[in-house]
């Protein structure tokens, strides 16, 4: 029980991980195109931003991870291996868990090109993309770095569900999600099976959204004005 609950914060927490640097690169991106440029671009990916938001995530990514892999377009050594679910969910979750980023990013990009030290740079002949990751990204990391923590308790929770659905990590990789859909059945019998995986997935998602409150804090110069 125990290599079997380590094993599978291993599996869960690299999902949480992975899917939110990659949602978060995602978001980071369309932020950034969609600050610095602003005009038609800006109006196209906000646009494209808010149809994201307001899609159902959870009955979509049931949908999606109910899908067939050996019905997609995609070599069969990669869906036949074990950990094939696991790459297939870290792309799905990370697909759609992206428009919180986008947006603060954005508007921390807004406010950012507005600053001296952007009209200099855009005086002395930079390019745009030199712009915006020389002079930009590195004075809007905070949103970025503190979004990306609150997500991975979000995250942990979207795999716990679809594997407990039995929609997302498959056996024989273990996960917190499918260990509790294992112990259905011996929920009365040995009640234990589902309350050390239940409690990990507890224990570690208020984890993250401490860490992500502590951050916000420690990197929001308002929040440190306040205190002192």
């Amino acid at each position: 029980m125990l290599i079997r609950l380590l094993e599978g914060g291993q599996v869960s927490l690299t999902v949480g991980l992975v899917t939110a640097v990659f949602a978060a690169l995602i978001g980071t991106t369309v932020g950034l195109l969609a600050g610095y440029h602003g005009g038609r671009l800006d109006q196209l990916l906000m646009r494209f931003t808010d149809t994201m938001i307001a899609v159902p995530v959870l009955p979509l990514l049931i949908i999606l991870a109910a899908l067939d892999p050996k019905k997609l377009p995609l070599p069969e050594a990669l869906t036949g291996s074990d950990s094939f679910s696991l790459y297939r969910i870290v792309l799905i979750i990370a697909l759609f868990g992206w428009t919180t980023v986008a947006r603060l990013v954005r508007a921390a990009t807004l406010a950012a090109r507005q600053r001296e030290y952007v009209r200099a740079a855009v005086a002395l002949g930079a390019g745009n993309g030199r712009i915006m990751l020389t002079h930009i990204l590195p004075n809007v990391v905070s949103p970025i770095v503190v979004a990306t923590t609150l997500s991975i308790g979000n995250i942990i929770l979207l795999e716990s569900v679809l594997s407990f659905l039995g929609l997302g990590i498959q056996l024989p990789l273990p996960s917190w999600g499918n260990m509790l859909t294992n112990a259905q059945e011996t929920i009365w019998s040995a009640p234990l099976l589902a309350f050390w995986p239940g409690l990990l997935i507890f224990v570690t998602v208020i984890s993250f959204n401490f860490l992500g409150d502590g951050l916000q804090d420690a990197l929001d110069p308002r929040s440190s004005g306040d205190k002192k």
